[in-house]
């Protein structure tokens, strides 16, 4: 409004100073056109035309100008900025004669203006000579530094009665949002009583926008010191503004006096521009308004809404280094009524991205916060019973501060929250580049979950301590600092003494985690460099029982773990000892001890070039774990040794499973659905009981939650078991495939060093044999229960006990012999079997055992699920035993427990033999007690056995 009253002004001005002395000189075609020339310089070249120009002489001097049209430009929606159907104006001609210009009548008839300003800033007005478009804050600034200006302000032209007929204003600013339309006029209230009326309407960010001002008349608003007496009306959206007073030096509005009020019946929004809009609840807003140039004064608040009652008083001195007074108190403040809390929540605004906000290091953030309080001065008195945000609330709220050239004084700092209070005093230097003064911190049982749960920390425990802190132009330093922090919820407890040093800040203290105690005693850098971009030292030890770290290094931006460069040394009696202490998922193993170099940067941990030693076994390798976005890990590892009963802590139980062989706890396989990984190990030598093998070699890759070991190379004797394997972990129910060929596997150098039986030793030959499985289960339980597939396994030489020859063939005389002596052995000429599975039951479809004597079939099937066998041998011998019982043998029990028996009776004989016969070979079924010579060329021989193995495995 000051804005546009101000063009008006200057346009009116300078168009009755040219009409004027057009005037004095000659009423002629060429003085009008005179005149628009005139008008048009001053605005920088735009189009002005003059209809028609006529003078009364008379006293007073009478001048009539009509249909005066001033050009916008181009770029604006209407194309006039002033358009003007009559305008009557009468001079005092004695005032002429001595060099003044004394209006004292001047009628305006439809006078129409109409201003734009564009995105970019351009406006319609910016190429009027005088005008500005400076902003107003270095307007008043320049007002500020020189009160005397405002006189100069004032229109050149003695002014008397102001008439205005059917005035209309328009205002479109793409910039800010806003459109507006004013009609203007004047009205006689009687003699002397002319007032002005202004009725508005428009939209502001799309709120409409409705106003009516009454003043006095116009040539005292226009009068320079006047007071001219002002009421507003204006509602925007739900918000409704009322002002009754006066103001002076129009139409600057330098000088304003009068009683505001501010109301919302119901719940609004305030404008953005260009920031997230703040809604507030029903309010009611009153105070005394005074402007007097740069100093702005709000007296005697009082803002109601709901229970909320505040009061105070608020003083602005703008200039170069404005100053903010405030006194204020009340008993609630409630910020969700408010919307706070949602702009809290809102995007940064301006140009910095929140990417690179969160790239900022602290210090930054910190010269960022500090640096527009260097540009202000100010004092602060805030008392507040409670205030409200998010769930939270806290009580009994005093602010006593005072900011003066570029120093900050808090005098006192107190709230309370329930049973928790923090207090705090200081002064701090806030010029450029440095901190200086002092800090002293009082905590008592501050709840941060509670205190911060709206900004996004409610699992944050309680506080309790005090820090005192001087700051110096280079230096920082902590004494008789002590800080308690508990979280129950995460069953921690940490408690921390700091000191500082020569060389920096000593941290000693305890911590508890899941009732795990742990020590530390850590010698870090200097403490101004903790907010400081670049790396930080740090050394020292942690302890937890028998469990020690060490560390020495650096860490960039502690506060955020920006960077990491360490070298660590971790040794203790089992990792799993530091699961509760870390939520980690360790193994449990004998006692360790691990070297390395930990690196953490752009959210990637490095563990480089680390050895890990326990009990015979050895580990070393790189592994390298990304967390940004979804996790990917890099793992190249080796073992010059392991030992399989190095994997399981001394005193593990031997059988964990309850006699099973395949366990039913879950493997947890779930973990490996939201992450990546590519990994690499070998293993050189591999000392295992009860498990043939060499060495290991393997290379797994984990993507989108499919798992896939290729390749897959067990190096088993001077023989090798190469395979792959593949594990979709994705449905609740994970599947794979396990695919193995095993050739030319020679088990008697490799069982000579295991921990087995002399029996299974010397029953070892050449194996080769070839396994084809489907598996489904969330553990080796349920994996195998769901079986389906196939095992094949030939072996050539080998010996098998005589003890077990004779026991299947039933020879009492030889079972004696072999029972006396356990060294007698039969050699074994070929040996194959068949497995096929079928939803977890395992058929044996084929076996042939072919020795010098006699060849061994067998049939039957195992139950994965319950691990229940149930097969039978049978043996034909090649030569008449001494007694010739020659019955079959039953295979039943479990897995872990098997239990061998003969079988006897008639019935009992043909029905096992059956069994064996209807796997094996169908047409001898009918003949379960002939052996004679029947064992000769029973089943297939070893060659044959082989040439099918060998074809199997080519299709």
């Amino acid at each position: 409004m000051a804005k546009a009253a101000k063009i008006i002004g200057i346009v009116l001005a300078a168009l009755m100073l040219l009409v004027v002395i057009a005037a004095v000189l000659v009423q002629t075609q060429w003085a009008r056109e005179k005149i628009e020339t005139q008008l048009s310089q001053h605005l920088d070249g735009r189009i002005v035309e003059i209809g028609s120009l006529d003078i009364d002489w008379g006293f007073p001097l009478g001048i009539s100008v009509g249909n005066v049209e001033i050009a916008n430009p181009e770029w604006a929606k209407h194309p006039y900025m002033l358009k003007l159907d009559a305008m009557q104006a009468e001079f005092d001609v004695s005032a002429l004669l001595t060099g003044n210009l004394s209006l004292q009548l001047l009628e305006l008839d439809h006078p129409q203006i109409h201003l734009a300003r564009q995105e970019d800033g351009r406006s319609s007005w910016a190429t009027l000579r005088g005008s500005s478009d400076k902003p107003e804050s270095q307007a008043s600034s320049a007002s500020g530094s020189n009160k005397s200006s405002s006189s100069g302000n004032a229109l050149p032209i003695q002014l008397g009665t102001i008439r205005i007929q059917s005035g209309q204003l328009t205002y479109r600013d793409a910039k800010l949002d806003i459109q507006l339309s004013l009609d203007i006029k004047t009205a006689d209230n009687g003699p002397g009583q002319r007032q002005l009326s202004i009725e508005g309407s428009g939209n502001v960010e799309g709120k409409p926008l409705a106003l009516s001002l009454t003043g006095g008349p116009p040539s005292q608003a226009l009068a320079s010191g006047a007071p001219y007496a002002v009421n507003l009306d204006a509602q925007l959206g739900e918000i409704q503004a009322q002002f009754n007073g006066e103001a002076k030096q129009l139409p600057q509005l330098d000088a304003l006096q009068g009683a505001l009020t501010v109301s919302a019946p119901d719940s609004a929004e305030l404008m953005s521009f260009d920031i997230p809009s703040i809604a507030v609840p029903a309010f009611e807003f009153n105070t005394q308004l005074k402007r007097d140039g740069p100093r702005w004064a709000l007296r005697n608040m009082d803002l109601k809404t709901g229970e909320s009652h505040l009061t105070g008083s608020l003083v602005l001195e703008r200039g170069d280094t404005p100053k903010l007074t405030a006194q204020l108190q009340g008993n609630t403040l409630d910020l969700n009524r408010w919307g706070v809390m949602r702009l809290l929540d809102s995007e940064q605004s301006g140009n910095q991205s929140q990417a690179e906000h969160d790239e900022q290091s602290l210090q930054r953030r910190a010269q960022n916060l500090l640096q527009p309080l260097r540009r202000y001065r100010g004092e602060l008195d805030l008392s507040l019973g409670q205030l409200l945000y998010g769930d939270a609330a806290l009580s009994d709220i005093k602010l006593k501060a005072s900011l003066a050239e570029q120093h900050l004084e808090i005098k006192q700092l107190y709230v309370a929250q329930g049973e928790g209070a923090i207090s705090a005093d200081g002064s701090l230097g806030l010029r450029k580049n440095a901190l200086s003064g002092t800090v002293d911190l009082t905590v008592a049982q501050l709840d941060l979950g509670r205190a911060l749960a709206p900004l996004g920390y409610p699992t944050l425990g309680t506080l309790d301590g005090e820090l005192h802190m001087q700051l110096a132009q280079n230096s920082a330093q902590l004494s008789d600092t002590r800080l308690r922090y508990d979280n129950p919820a995460r069953n921690l407890r940490v408690e921390i003494d700091a000191t500082s040093t020569d060389s920096g800040l000593q941290l000693t203290g305890d911590a508890w985690r899941n009732e795990v105690p742990l020590h530390f005693d850590l010698d870090v850098g200097a403490l101004e460099a903790l907010f400081n971009d670049q790396p930080y030292p740090i050394e020292g030890t942690v302890k937890s029982r028998e469990s020690y770290l060490t560390v020495r290094g650096t860490v960039t931006d502690p506060l955020q773990l920006k960077a990491a460069d360490l070298a660590v040394s971790l040794e203790g009696p089992n990792p799993a000892n530091l699961n509760p202490l870390t939520g980690l998922s360790l193994p449990s193993l004998a006692g360790y001890q691990l070297n390395g170099q930990l690196l953490w940067e752009n959210q990637q941990l490095r563990l480089q070039g680390f050895r890990a030693k326990w009990g015979n076994t050895d580990l070393s390798g790189d592994v390298r774990l990304s967390t940004r976005g979804r996790p990917m890990l890099w793992a190249n590892l080796h073992s010059d040794t392991l030992e399989t009963s190095d994997l399981t802590a001394p005193g593990t139980p031997t059988d964990p499973n309850d006699g099973q062989v395949f366990s039913n706890e879950p493997l947890g396989l779930d973990a490996l659905r939201d992450r990546d990984a590519i990994v690499r190990y070998e293993a050189d030598t591999v000392l295992a009981k009860d498990i043939p093998l060499n060495a290991v070699d393997f290379k797994a890759e984990l993507e989108e939650g499919v798992l896939i070991a290729e390749p897959l190379t067990l190096s088993i004797g001077k023989g090798k078991a190469n395979g792959r394997l593949r594990l979709d972990v994705r449905p609740q129910q994970p599947k794979g495939e396990l695919h193995l060929d095993i050739t030319s596997v020679n088990l008697s150098p490799i069982l000579r060093e295991a921990d087995l039986s002399k029996i299974a030793q010397d029953s070892a030959g050449t194996i080769g044999g070839q396994l084809d499985v489907t598996l489904q289960g969330q553990s080796l339980g349920e994996m195998a229960a769901n079986l389906d597939g196939q095992l094949e396994l030939a072996m050539s030489g080998g010996k098998l006990d005589m003890l077990a020859v004779e026991l299947l063939g039933l020879d009492a005389g030889e079972a004696a012999l072999a029972a006396l002596v356990d060294s007698e052995q039969v050699a074994i000429n070929c040996t194959y079997l068949r497995f096929d599975s079928t939803a977890g039951t395992a058929k044996l479809e084929q076996l042939f055992i072919s020795t010098a004597d006699s060849n061994i079939t067998g049939g039957g099937n195992i139950t994965l699920d319950s691990e229940r066998l149930d097969l039978a041998f049978e043996a034909h011998a090649k030569d008449i035993s001494l007694l010739t019982g020659n019955s079959p043998v039953q295979l039943q029990g479990t897995l872990s427990n098997p239990q061998v028996s003969v079988v006897t009776g008639e019935l009992a004989v043909r029905a096992a033999a059956s069994l064996v016969g209807a796997l094996v070979a169908p047409p001898l079924a009918i003949l379960p007690w002939l052996e004679a010579g029947l064992g000769e060329g029973f089943g297939i021989g070893c060659r044959k056995a082989l040439e099918e193995f060998e074809q199997d495995g080519a299709e």
